[in-house]
């Protein structure tokens, strides 16, 4: 094995360490766990930092996978199964089709980053994000049921948000938030509407592992008076169906257990 670069090598160790950790993990943790030099394990940390492997929470000082990762991440499996069933799911309905991931952003908040995409040219949006672009998660529907669905997120994580109003439908409360994914939960889907932007509607599920919790979520975008056309439950239904198809191509169970119908 002499072919190998250490420092390389070192870094990878260490992504490799955080991926397999529940919680952001900061300097000491890493240092002791890898038996590594706390100087050596923050110019990694810097190193990773600087091209986003990593992110810092600026609060609490620690570490957690960086989007960099969901975008080299697209490209490969599971992201070709996205891609597949996404493909599918635009030939039946002619609305932009976004997948996206739960990111821990900078300030202690979360975001949804888009890292699978289908569009429909005859129904292209007046804005329309880009792979990697992201957002934060209490105006997006994605958003809300990567946070409904995470194991992650905890209702402490939540009050700590500042919230700011994109429009006049934009959820500003942290109580207000935590009902409204209360709801997801029962519903199994949420509606961004209009929360983000007036004119746009989405509507979006979980795409859930085989421990139940969201990996992903998947959403339909479409100016307003379409999907309304479309009908939210009719777009819900593809969707979890979709989801459900996703599911089992991946881990061989298609299941919504957590989901009420």
């Amino acid at each position: 094995m002499s072919n190998l670069i250490n420092s390389v090598k070192r870094a990878l160790d260490l992504l490799l360490y955080i991926s397999r950790e529940d919680n952001p993990v900061g300097v000491s943790e890493i240092s002791k766990a890898m038996g590594m030099h706390k100087s050596t394990v923050f110019r990694t940390l810097a190193t990773l930092q600087s091209k986003q492997f990593v992110m810092q929470n600026s609060k609490t000082g620690k570490y957690s996978l960086g989007i960099t990762l969901a975008s080299i991440a697209r490209k490969i499996e599971p992201y070709d199964v996205f891609r597949h069933h996404t493909q599918e799911l635009g030939k039946k309905i002619k609305e932009t089709i976004n997948i996206s991931v739960l990111e821990h952003a900078p300030n202690g908040t979360y975001r949804s980053t888009i890292v699978v995409k289908e569009e429909n040219n005859q129904n292209a949006l007046t804005v329309n994000p880009k792979i990697g672009s992201s957002i934060d998660c209490y105006c997006s529907a994605v958003g809300k049921c990567l946070l409904a669905f995470s194991r992650d997120v905890s209702v402490p994580s939540l009050k700590k948000y500042r919230f700011i109003p994109y429009t006049q439908n934009t959820i500003t409360d942290s109580a207000e938030l935590v009902e409204e994914l209360s709801r997801v939960r029962a519903a199994g889907y949420a509606v961004d509407d209009e929360e983000q932007e007036i004119g746009l509607t989405c509507v979006a599920v979980p795409i859930l592992a085989s421990d139940k919790w969201a990996v992903a979520a998947m959403s339909f975008s479409g100016p307003t008076v379409r999907i309304r056309r479309h009908g939210v439950e009719v777009l819900a239904r593809h969707l979890k169906d979709t989801a459900a198809a996703i599911t089992a191509s991946m881990y061989g169970e298609p299941s919504h257990a957590r989901l009420q119908d």
